[in-house]
Order: C-alpha cells, then sequence, then structure tokens
C-alpha cells in the first residue's frame, strides 16, 4: 500500500503530459492516413491494410494511456480509493504492448525500404528484423515480468533493467542502421543520375537521416530517464508512449511523400533505383539497369 501510495502522490504527471503529447501527434496520424488514402488509392492492399492497421493500433494506444490516466487522477483521487491504485499495473499493459509492437511493424516497413535501396541485400535486412524482433522480446519481457510481480514499480528491478536496456538498445541499433543504410545507398546513387535529379535525392537523404535521428534522441531520453529514476518517478513514460506516435507518422508522411518526390525524379527524366519511397514496387532494379513497373499494377 505504501508504494501505491508513492505513486498516487509523485508518478501521475509524467502520464498527463505523455497524454497531453500523444493527443495532437494522434491528430497528425489521422491527418496523414487520411491524405494517404486520397492519394494513393492504387497502392496495394498490404500497403493498405498496414496503414489502418497502424492507425488502430496507435488510437488504441491513445485511448488506453488516456483511461488510465482517467483512473489516475478521478477514480483514485482519494485516500479511500488508494486501494485501486493495484490495478495501475494492469492498466499499463496495453499501451506498453502497443508501443512495442508499433515500433516493431514500422522498423520492419523500413527494412523493406532499405531490401529495396540495397539492391535486395538480404543480410543487412536479416540483421534489422532481428533487431527489431530483439526490441519486442525485450519489451514485452517486461512488461510480463511487471504483471508477475503484481507491481507496476517492478519496471525498475534488476530483470527489467536488463530486459528493458536490451529492448531499446536493439531499437537504436536497428534505427542506426536504417538510416545509415538508406543514406548510403541513396548517396551512391546520387552519382548516377541527372542534376535536376540530384535535389531529390538530396531530400531522400535528409528524411532518412532525421527518421533515424529523431528517433533515436527520443529512445535514449527515455533510456537515460529509466535508468536515472527513482522508484516513485516515470518521466520515462513521457517518451516512451510518445516513440509509438513518432515512428507511426515518420511512416505516414514517408509514404505521403512519394508523389512530389516522383514527381522530381521523372523531372530529371530518371527514375531512381534507390527511392526510400518504392515500397510498393513502382520501380525496380535488374542487372544495374531500372526499369519501371505499370503503374496501375501497385
Amino acid at each position: 500500500m505504501s508504494d501505491n501510495l508513492t505513486i498516487s502522490i509523485t508518478g501521475l504527471t509524467p502520464f498527463l503530459v505523455a497524454v497531453t503529447i500523444c493527443a495532437p501527434l494522434w491528430a497528425v496520424t489521422i491527418a496523414q492516413a487520411s491524405a494517404y488514402y486520397r492519394t494513393y488509392p492504387k497502392d496495394r492492399a498490404f500497403l493498405k491494410y498496414l496503414v489502418g492497421f497502424c492507425v488502430i493500433l496507435s488510437t488504441a494506444q491513445l485511448a488506453t494511456i488516456a483511461y488510465m490516466v482517467y483512473f489516475w487522477m478521478i477514480i483514485c483521487r482519494t485516500p479511500p480509493n488508494y486501494a485501486f491504485l493495484g490495478a495501475l499495473k494492469n492498466l499499463i499493459v496495453v499501451p506498453a504492448y502497443i508501443t512495442y509492437f508499433l515500433t516493431t511493424v514500422v522498423q520492419c516497413f523500413y527494412a523493406m525500404r532499405v531490401w529495396f535501396v540495397s539492391g535486395k541485400k538480404v543480410l543487412l535486412v536479416v540483421i534489422i528484423v532481428i533487431l527489431a524482433i530483439t526490441q519486442l522480446g525485450g519489451g514485452f519481457a517486461l512488461v510480463s515480468y511487471m504483471v508477475t510481480i503484481d507491481s507496476i514499480i517492478a519496471v525498475y528491478s534488476r530483470f527489467n533493467h536488463i530486459s528493458g536496456s536490451i529492448e531499446l538498445g536493439s531499437s537504436m541499433l536497428c534505427d542506426i542502421i536504417i538510416s545509415t543504410s538508406l543514406v548510403i545507398y541513396l548517396r551512391e546513387s546520387r552519382t548516377n543520375v541527372f542534376r535536376k535529379t540530384r535535389h531529390a535525392v538530396d531530400r531522400l537523404v535528409l528524411y532518412s537521416v532525421n527518421i533515424g535521428l529523431l528517433t533515436n534522441i527520443m529512445a535514449m531520453a527515455n533510456l537515460v530517464t529509466w535508468l536515472a529514476a527513482p522508484e516513485s518517478d516515470f518521466t520515462w513514460a513521457i517518451f516512451h508512449f510518445s516513440l509509438g506516435k513518432v515512428y507511426v507518422n515518420s511512416m505516414l508522411v514517408s509514404l505521403n511523400a512519394r508523389h512530389k518526390i516522383r514527381q522530381e525524379l521523372r523531372a530529371g527524366q530518371y527514375v531512381s533505383p534507390t527511392s526510400m519511397f518504392d515500397v510498393d514496387g513502382i520501380t525496380t532494379r535488374r542487372g544495374g539497369e531500372v526499369q519501371m513497373v505499370n503503374m496501375s499494377n501497385a
């Protein structure tokens, strides 16, 4: 009961801040998803389902975090109801699982892009997928152990310090490899394009850098605030739950940017074989040559 009393007094604020940040990020997700379905009605069914799946998970994550804050702030606001605080560990499970799963899904999505960009280098993609799955496993182990111990502060246990460090470390390394791979292969392609096309390729490089930089900064902030925090402090939750929204939005923004990027590429009478937006198979590479796939079949 003393643990519940402590977290009731000091622990709510970070989760309230997390909801405040996640809500506008979710609004961006809805706007980007709407723009995607309007702009790319001929995309493959796989991409459409992927976007819809991520939007549903992102919505569920926000709803469960918001309900947890409501439960914490309203239902458990008075000392007679402190006994209900033990349920917090169950309420945090769902949004935490969703965050880890969203991260893995988006990282695997970027693994597909690396597949196209690198000319289908299997080993590189396998490494990325393994790291993404390791992130998922570490996160699931952390949350499952917290439920087993029957306390929300079990997140600070030695076991969870290990599993959480594996989760965040794998995620950061995965993002670094993704961004580095995209930058390297895009820069290589830049030497083979016309001058008018180089600006578009430079923009692709910038997208790649920004994707990895933002997610790694947030993951690092999550790791530092979690490892350094006392048991009654949950500042890490601000970065943890926001990170899932950032991953989804980065995927949607890059998908929606394809039309403008392709216009720039075609303005130079060349279609880049390493466009990071070619996850729907618009271009392929065979024997070092670029071949266009029929747009109506994409």
